[in-house]
């Protein structure tokens, strides 16, 4: 996870700076700060940033897996195709693997349907 320290700067960090998180203990993140060195800071200090990336657990609108699924071969369940509509509610993602040779995500209530992840979030932007 990252996060963006938002109090005025320091003497370890830097405010507006993104840093990464490597271990959450009660109410405080270990970063390593400016200075190349391991600390701990109060979460309040901080911002988390969001993640540009899909992970298990995301819930996904089913529109934007109707219309991912019918715009190319995005659709994978013993080979990549084409989709036609058939998602009725939003859908969580369960796993991410790779399927014959693409990234993918595993939507929930389908009995094993993979979509193609590259792309898609750009895609949803739309």
């Amino acid at each position: 996870m990252k996060v963006r320290f938002k109090e005025q700067t320091n003497e370890t960090l830097t405010k507006w700076k993104e840093y990464k998180v490597l271990e959450t203990i009660r109410n405080c993140y270990l970063v390593i700060n400016d200075k190349g060195n391991y600390s701990f800071h109060l979460k309040h200090v901080f911002e988390i940033v969001k993640s540009k990336q899909l992970k298990v657990g995301d819930v996904l609108l089913f529109k934007d897996i109707d219309d991912w699924c019918e715009a190319g071969d995005n659709f994978f369940r013993d080979k990549w195709s084409v989709s036609a509509r058939g998602f009725l509610y939003d859908r969580t993602i369960e796993a991410i693997e790779m399927k014959d040779g693409h990234k993918a995500f595993l939507v929930s209530d389908t009995a094993g349907a993979w979509i193609r992840a590259k792309g898609f979030r750009k895609f949803c932007k739309r």
